[in-house]
């Protein structure tokens, strides 16, 4: 009996841990994002209307934020739509273009693995520091920074080894 819901090629069962792994990451980038709106809503309510302001959204928008804009990061770079000038590189040919675009996602995926150790370092040391009004950690502010450099870095090297893929094999990138 087959199943149902699941996509098949020919008698086995596709399974792509990877398109789970991003729509995780595209969820936890919009559920805070949705979460920020309705605070501010809240809070805008409070402020004016009941004149009773909240005094714990200022916090609560900071440690969101940047979770928001970390996972977004994320979501950018595996869809590759991060800002960038391609104007020399588009005067190389197309083998050589993808072997610059690999060195260059190479060079950017270690200095982002570099930079998330730093800042793994900093937000252990921040651990007990914690915000004025809600008494949070600032290790969960500080990690934000690490985990999404470290996601980043991985899709710099999967898309290195793409691009290094289809400059040897002739293949698209």
């Amino acid at each position: 009996m087959p199943c149902r819901g699941l996509p098949r090629h020919g008698s086995i069962v596709e399974l792509n841990p990877m398109k789970y792994f991003e729509k995780l990451i595209e969820w936890l980038a919009a559920v805070p994002l949705f979460i920020l709106l309705a605070m501010f809503n809240i809070a805008v309510v409070m402020r004016y209307w009941m004149h009773q302001p909240l005094q714990w959204t200022e916090e609560m928008a900071g440690l969101l934020m940047i979770w928001i804009v970390m996972l977004g990061s994320v979501a950018a770079e595996r869809s590759n739509q991060h800002l960038a000038i391609p104007m020399l590189v588009d005067l190389l040919s197309e083998k050589v273009r993808d072997v610059v675009n690999a060195i260059v996602s190479i060079l950017s995926g270690l200095f982002l693995l570099y930079v998330s150790y730093a800042g793994y370092k900093l937000s252990v040391a921040a651990q007990f520091k914690v915000t004025d009004v809600l008494r949070v950690s600032y290790y969960w502010i500080d990690i934000a920074v690490p985990v999404g450099f470290v996601i980043i870095a991985l899709y710099m090297f999967a898309g290195a080894f793409k691009s290094l893929r289809a400059a040897f094999a002739g293949g698209e990138a």
